[in-house]
């Protein structure tokens, strides 16, 4: 899918940290980011980002969230406010998987990238030698013995006992993966990439357990 721009993009999978990023030409032109609660980080965030740009809101052509899996509570406050502005605006709203785009800088680095799911749960995007293979799944830590595994930057909370390699973090080379990948989706929904099992074990809690 082609990405309408100026688009800009929300990343509120990973817990504790928010970023927003304004894409233009496959590029940057302004980002921000905030250790602040989500709902708390998106309004200065994006104006920040608009305000380095030159941009107002209107002059947006799409919105563009991470849809996980990670942080409930910062990828649903991504998605609802990114739908808001485009229903309001008219604007498409489209979605990509941070997974896929960490596997796709990951390429012949190790044999899949992973982040913490719900408790005892891995979630795993293989790879192969040309980029990832397969859907993204969940998998118990015991099964992945024996891979190279890249976790997502600030992907894990708690020890897993797995050996895991370098933090791989996508943000910076986003924009030219969503060009060239043509990573982004339009079936955004608010359960978004986050397994059923994920939402009935969350407690809605900022600093308790549950995944958010």
């Amino acid at each position: 899918m082609a990405v309408p721009e100026p688009c800009l993009c929300l990343d509120g999978s990973v817990r504790g940290r928010f970023q927003v990023g304004l894409m233009v030409g496959g590029t940057w032109v302004a980002t921000a980011s905030s250790s602040a609660d989500p709902a708390e980080s998106i309004q200065p965030c994006v104006e920040q980002v608009l305000a380095t740009a030159g941009k107002r809101l209107a002059d947006l052509a799409a919105f563009a969230v991470n849809l996980g899996p990670g942080s409930i509570l910062g990828i649903r406050a991504s998605i609802l406010s990114a739908r808001a502005w485009g229903e309001v605006m008219g604007r498409p709203v489209l979605g990509w998987s941070g997974h896929l785009a960490a596997a796709h800088v990951a390429v012949g680095t190790c044999d899949a990238v992973v982040s913490e799911g719900r408790a005892g749960i891995i979630n795993l995007q293989r790879l192969g030698p040309q980029g990832p293979t397969g859907e993204l799944t969940e998998s118990d830590p015991a099964a992945l013995a024996g891979l190279r595994l890249r976790p997502i930057r600030g992907g894990f909370r708690h020890s897993t006992g797995l050996a895991l390699g370098e933090e791989i973090d996508a943000w910076d080379k986003l924009p030219a993966l969503l060009v060239r990948h043509t990573l982004l989706r339009d079936d955004v929904r608010l359960d978004a990439l986050n397994s059923a099992a994920t939402y009935v074990a969350w407690s809605g809690q900022r600093h308790q357990g549950g995944g958010a």
